[in-house]
C-alpha cells in the first residue's frame, strides 16, 4: 500500500507540473500574439503617411487614366494656364513645374492672333480689291488656291494626286481632242514638296540658280503640289507649234483650264512661257481669265516674286 501511495502521489505531482507548464506557455503565446496584433495595427493605422500613400496612389492612378483620355494635354494651352489660377496651381503641384506660368514669355494676344491667322483665316486685299485669305499656311485669292513665287504651300500639304474634278475635266477635254484626231496626255501631274525639292536642286546644279528659277519652282512654290495642274505631252517649247498645242491654246478654257504661264508674261508670272502647263480654275473663271488676255497674277493683281 505504501508503494501504491507513493506511485499515485508521484503521478499527481507530475500532472500538476505538466499542466502548469502548458498553461504558462499557452498564456505566453496569447500575450505575444495580442501584442503583435496590437503593434501591427497601431503601425498601420497610426502612420498617416502609409494611409495617405494608398490614397495618393489611387488618386494618381485615376488622374493618369483621365489624362490618357485627353487628346491635347492641358499644359500645352498657354492661354488657359495664364487665366485660370486653379490650373496654374495644379500644374505646379502635379507636374513639378519649377518656372511660374506667368514667366512663359509668350504674350497671350500674340498667340491668339497667330492662331486666328493660321486657323481661322486672315484676309487682306490685292491691288485689284480681291480678298487674300491665308488658312493653315495656304493662300486663297478670291477663294482660289494660289501657289507662286510669292505665295508658298506648307511642306506637308499633300493631296497625293491630281484632284478628281480636274481629272474629270481633263478626260472630257482629251476626248474632245481625240474626236479631232489629236492626242493629248498628261506627262507630269502631282508632285510632292520633296519631289519638287529634288528636281529643283538638280536643275540648280545643272544650270545655276538664276536660270533654274526661270523654269522650275522652288519647293513649296510649285503649282504641281496643289494637285490642280499638269504638264502635257512633250513638256518643251516644241509643243506650242504642234496641232495638239495649238488646239489646247484655243480650247482649254472651254473645259476649265488656262495656260498658266503665257507667252510674254515672264516678268509677271516669274516663269518662262510654258504652253504645256495647264491650271484648272473651273469653266466660269477660266473663261474670264482667257477673255481678259491676262495671266492669273495680272487678273487678280498679285505678285510672283521670291523674297
Amino acid at each position: 500500500m505504501a508503494y501504491k501511495k507513493r506511485k499515485r502521489r508521484h503521478k499527481t505531482k507530475w500532472n500538476y507540473k505538466r499542466i502548469a507548464i502548458a498553461s504558462t506557455g499557452f498564456a505566453a503565446i496569447v500575450v505575444a500574439t495580442t501584442v503583435l496584433i496590437s503593434v501591427s495595427g497601431k503601425d498601420k493605422s497610426g502612420d498617416s503617411s502609409y494611409n495617405s500613400g494608398i490614397v495618393a496612389d489611387a488618386a494618381q492612378n485615376n488622374s493618369d487614366k483621365k489624362d490618357n483620355l485627353n487628346t491635347v494635354p492641358q499644359q500645352t494651352n498657354v492661354h488657359d494656364k495664364q487665366n485660370d489660377t486653379s490650373n496654374n496651381t495644379n500644374a505646379v503641384s502635379n507636374d513639378n513645374v519649377n518656372i511660374p506660368t506667368q514667366n512663359v514669355g509668350i504674350p497671350t494676344q500674340d498667340v491668339n492672333s497667330t492662331n486666328q491667322a493660321e486657323n481661322n483665316g486672315m484676309t487682306s486685299k490685292t491691288s485689284k480689291g480681291y480678298s487674300i485669305t491665308q488658312v493653315d499656311g495656304i493662300t486663297y485669292v478670291d477663294g482660289v488656291l494660289i501657289a507662286n513665287k510669292t505665295y508658298a504651300l506648307p511642306a506637308d500639304y499633300n493631296p497625293g494626286a491630281v484632284d478628281g474634278e480636274v481629272m474629270e475635266a481633263f478626260s472630257v477635254m482629251q476626248n474632245a481632242a481625240a474626236r479631232e484626231g489629236l492626242n493629248i496626255y498628261i506627262s507630269s501631274g502631282f508632285r510632292s514638296y520633296e519631289t519638287q525639292n529634288r528636281l529643283y536642286n538638280n536643275y540648280v546644279a545643272k544650270d545655276g540658280k538664276a536660270e533654274a528659277d526661270r523654269y522650275s519652282a522652288r519647293a513649296g512654290h510649285s503649282e504641281h503640289q496643289t494637285g490642280l495642274c499638269f504638264d502635257l505631252n512633250s513638256i518643251d517649247d516644241s509643243f506650242a507649234a504642234t496641232p495638239e498645242g495649238e488646239w489646247v491654246a484655243n480650247h482649254a478654257w472651254e473645259y476649265g483650264f488656262i495656260i498658266r504661264y503665257p507667252k510674254g508674261k515672264e516678268d509677271v508670272t516669274g516663269y518662262m512661257y510654258e504652253s504645256w502647263h495647264l491650271r484648272y480654275l473651273g469653266k466660269e473663271l477660266a473663261k474670264k481669265v482667257y477673255d481678259s488676255g491676262l495671266c492669273l497674277e495680272e487678273y487678280y493683281g498679285i505678285t510672283s516674286q521670291y523674297e
